[in-house]
């Protein structure tokens, strides 16, 4: 079989990846509303929602990071034309959702000990645990979401969360409207307003999910819900060995960005919110490449399906090169419009100042944290998923949470310093994980 062409690599990726650019942008747009809301209400609001949601999302994607494992196994299943095996591995799934669904909420509402163990501002512990418990409700909902995305994801079916996640954005923005700002005869309840708005938005996700599932001509001819299948624990424990690396990955590198977030709740509460306006907008431009990498994972997989070892190598190095091109972009208008991105958020003008600065790293970083999860998305295509895990544990932690720790509290430089840890660990995962593939493509052509 002949090797796919260049322009035909790059327009299935764009194809591919740009629904998933969209939702993922629109899923990070609800953070985006969250903490531009949360600075109408003040720095003190401002900040519970950023420490709160930091430490959210690093239970969370560990969750979404085990679950990963079934976009490269369905597409795979897909590419062998091994259709019948899909509808029994996602009940599996569904199984593993639910118990981790269960196990993480218990998680999220325990996570009150961790402010006071990183020295969180006095003032902003209790609105951000309210958020915290708020958005405990929506932790299974998204569990149970997350399985029957990544079933279509592997199917090469983006649209529909494409649309899902819009719909989510548009519920998103009147709830905290609502809730937060006590609108409709509802208590004004300011972080936690915006806990239980998340929470809801989740839920009407899942619900609508599980809709699609069953009624979309291509996903709902798989039957998932043809029948019950009881837990086969061998299989959900395969499936959790698999993901698990992945998870592992996603907790060491989202957890290193929170840990760098608790670090900073110990500085003044001004620069907190300063580091989270900075840091919210990369997540934002940050959608960007990681719906690329995820288009990357199908599309690899795929190739591994076909068992077409060039094509393999091709689809992840032409999606990296797509990513680079991306992230010069980004950088770019990072760097041109940072007094406009600032203001968006907060008319504070200390913490205005401040983030103007940090905007500064934020898009240094961005070439650096393209490249290394569009690799990682390779990566997972091949299922090298325990040199993910150990690339990112020594990249962010050994390297990128030393750096800033030392920077910021042994020389004094501050939420600076804490960026500039940040800059390291990305590069270093970034070089890591493109030689690894390059490594492993390499052997599997010369094999092959």
């Amino acid at each position: 079989m002949p090797a796919m062409p260049f322009k035909r690599h790059i327009s299935q990726t764009i194809k591919l990846s740009l629904p998933l650019i969209i939702s993922q942008v629109t899923i990070v747009a609800m953070t985006f509303v969250d903490t531009v809301m949360a600075g109408r209400l003040g720095s003190i609001t401002l900040a519970a929602v950023a420490v709160g949601s930091s430490l959210w999302s690093t239970a969370i994607l560990f969750v979404f990071g085990i679950l990963m494992a079934i976009p490269p196994t369905v597409s795979t299943m897909d590419g062998a034309n091994q259709h019948e095996k899909v509808a029994p591995f996602i009940r599996q799934a569904l199984w593993l959702a639910v118990i981790l669904g269960l196990v993480f909420t218990v998680v999220i509402l325990k996570m009150g000990p961790l402010f006071t163990l990183f020295k969180t501002q006095a003032e902003v512990i209790p609105e951000a645990e309210a958020y915290l418990h708020a958005l405990s409700w929506g932790v299974l909902p998204l569990s149970i979401f997350v399985t029957f995305r990544y079933l279509a994801d592997g199917l090469s079916i983006t649209k529909t969360t494409m649309y899902v996640s819009f719909i989510g954005l548009m519920l998103n923005i009147p709830l905290n409207y609502i809730l937060m700002f006590g609108k409709l005869g509802f208590p004004a309840l300011g972080a936690q307003g915006c806990g239980y708005a998340t929470a809801t938005v989740i839920t009407a996700q899942m619900l609508a999910y599980i809709v699609i599932t069953h009624k979309h001509k291509i996903i709902g001819s798989y039957k998932i819900f043809g029948q019950f299948d009881r837990p086969n624990w061998p299989e959900i424990g395969r499936f959790f060995k698999l993901g698990f690396p992945v998870g592992m990955s996603m907790f060491a590198e989202v957890g290193f960005f929170s840990i760098i977030t608790l670090l900073a709740s110990s500085l003044a509460t001004e620069t907190v919110a300063a580091h989270q306006v900075a840091l919210n907008f990369a997540s934002l431009l940050f959608m960007v490449p990681l719906g690329l990498s995820m288009g990357i994972t199908i599309r690899v997989g795929n190739a591994v399906g076909r068992n077409h070892p060039v094509d393999i190598k091709n689809a992840g190095f032409y999606g990296i090169s797509l990513v680079l091109i991306t992230q010069v972009i980004a950088a770019s208008v990072t760097v041109l419009f940072a007094p406009q991105i600032v203001g968006l958020y907060t008319k504070d003008a200390a913490v205005a100042s401040i983030a103007i600065g940090l905007l500064f790293y934020a898009a240094v970083f961005q070439l650096s944290d393209g490249l290394q999860v569009a690799a990682a998305g390779a990566l997972r295509g091949i299922k090298d998923m325990n040199f993910i895990m150990l690339s990112n544990i020594f990249s962010f932690w050994m390297l990128g949470f030393v750096t800033s720790w030392y920077l910021c509290f042994e020389r004094g430089l501050g939420a600076p310093g804490l960026w500039m840890g940040i800059i390291v660990g990305l590069s270093a995962a970034a070089v890591l994980n493109m030689f690894r593939f390059k490594f492993k493509t390499k052997l599997k052509v010369m094999h092959d």
